[in-house]
């Protein structure tokens, strides 16, 4: 749906003189060839909002817009509070968006307990859905995919903003696309992105039981994250990554390609290719080991 000011006058019930026609929302580091409309609450961000051709609007506030620091093409929407009205558009974007009948390939095993939205979904060849597995709209699932039983795919992810009109709860309008090969283990949550950015699942990645899988995040090929396992949203995830038993990764991190990640682990940062990390917070796995032999000795 483009951003008109017809959306946007819907959304926010709030009229403008600037004329909206933008292809898609998007957050500062969102690239596209389409036109963005995004905002910025924070003067640190110009360089950021300058170096992304793909922004052509944003909501700002005054002082940002009276710095003249914004590159000169992209139309300056003054408001007292950007992220609200940003994050309102998304928000009606998602609760107004048009979805064709779900498509499921006759060669696939669907439990008669599961459930599967009517609209949005695709499921493709040779696919197993367990009982007690819910997939609703917006979900894209590739062939030889195994769901177990009580898995839920597609819900809306943590996304409450705190403004100074009341927490803003975002109705999320994006995917979860999840390739070929992929298993999925039994009571796992997998959110579903926005159009900015989808929920992405690699090719002959496994995930255990009991698995957060947040809005936004994006692994490659043949991850293994194990049970109770906590990936935070917008986190990049590489190849062939191993996430221990109850490890943590707070968002908008990178693991980069066959990282790991030891059980237990709470990682604040990124982590880099071939590293092993442990602890809380986690640091490479050897130096751990060192500390904690020295705190030994110590005692």
């Amino acid at each position: 749906m483009k951003i008109t000011n017809d959306v946007v006058l819907q959304a926010t019930h709030q009229p403008f003189q600037n004329i909206f026609d933008y292809d898609d929302v998007g957050l500062l580091v969102t690239t596209s060839e389409n036109s963005l409309l995004s905002f910025i609450e924070d003067q640190k961000y110009v360089p950021q909002l300058n170096n992304n051709n793909s922004i052509k609007g944003t909501f700002c506030t005054q002082e940002i817009a009276s710095s003249g620091l914004i590159r000169a093409d992209i139309d300056l929407i003054i408001v007292d509070e950007p992220k609200w009205f940003f994050f309102s558009i998304v928000d009606y974007l998602a609760k107004n968006q048009e979805r064709e009948s779900t498509i499921i390939d006759s060669s696939s095993e669907i439990s008669s307990q599961a459930y599967i939205s009517p609209v949005g979904v695709k499921i493709g060849k040779n696919c197993k859905i367990d009982p007690n597995v819910t997939i609703l709209s917006d979900v894209i699932i590739g062939d030889n995919v195994i769901i177990r039983a009580g898995s839920v795919l597609g819900t809306d992810g943590f996304e409450h903003k705190k403004t100074s009109r009341g927490i803003l709860s975002v109705a999320h309008n994006g995917e979860v696309i999840i390739h070929n090969n992929v298993e999925i283990g039994a009571n796992s949550h997998v959110a579903k992105g926005f159009s900015y950015r989808p929920t992405i699942i690699g090719e002959s990645t496994k995930l255990d039981a009991f698995v957060h899988y947040a809005h936004g995040v994006q692994c490659g090929k043949e991850c293994l994250i194990v049970a109770h396992a906590m990936i935070g949203g917008n986190v990049d995830v590489g190849n062939k990554v191993w996430v221990g038993p109850s490890a943590v990764i707070t968002n908008r991190i990178v693991l980069e390609d066959n990282c790991f990640i030891t059980l237990g682990s709470v990682v604040t940062r990124r982590v880099k290719q071939g590293e092993t990390v442990t602890g809380n917070f986690a640091i490479p796995h050897q130096k751990f080991l060192k500390n904690f032999k020295r705190s030994l000795n110590n005692d």
